[in-house]
């Protein structure tokens, strides 16, 4: 899709998710671009954080906002349409890991940390192994855990929104949520104070 100029997005960004939903569905490519500018960085983010290829990250986003395009007449506003937007990328994660199955999964949580932001090298370093250490024991959880962590810690979703997103009763993602913190938090000791 060619990015149309900043002002004309501009137009759209104040309406709310189901309206620029029902415009996209009538073909309005404003209102969908706005609907990936909204949520691009999200789902990028997740994205980012269940898969270690950097362009296959680039390739799962674009794929999930492919199939949201054909799909947005679809969308009922049942949900909310960035949980609906988790779940088509949920199912592109899972088809890009059928074909890359064999590769590690890279849980950067944020990049790395710039030294030039805090002048105390204690700090910076103090910080950079916690990171690197959070980063292991991502790693280490079962991929069900990992996504259902990320999207509750990282992303801000609530059980019920991940249970959509994810295919799981909001109890089933408050238990993979449960066993993910007790296993960070045994992994994490050193950590905390």
């Amino acid at each position: 899709m060619d990015t149309p100029p900043r002002e004309i997005l501009s137009v759209t960004d104040h309406l709310g998710d189901r309206t620029l939903a029902a415009a996209a569905a009538m073909g309005e490519r404003a209102a969908f671009e706005t609907i990936v500018h909204r949520y691009g960085p999200l789902l990028y983010g997740y994205v980012r954080r269940m898969i270690s290829d950097r362009d296959g990250v680039d390739d799962v986003v674009q794929e999930t906002f492919i199939a949201a395009w054909r799909q947005i007449d679809n969308y009922r506003g049942e949900s909310a349409l960035k949980t609906w937007l988790f779940r088509i990328c949920d199912r592109k994660i899972i088809d890009s890991r059928r074909v890359r199955y064999a590769e590690p999964i890279d849980d950067r949580l944020i990049d790395p940390i710039d030294p030039s932001a805090d002048s105390n090298p204690a700090v910076v370093l103090s910080n950079t192994e916690f990171l690197a250490a959070l980063e292991r024991a991502l790693a280490e959880l079962p991929v069900r855990q990992r996504a259902v962590w990320v999207l509750r810690e990282i992303d801000g979703l609530t059980f019920p929104q991940i249970g959509v997103t994810l295919k799981l009763s909001p109890g089933a993602a408050r238990g993979h949520h449960h066993r993910a913190q007790s296993t960070l938090r045994l992994r994490m000791q050193r950590w905390q104070q």
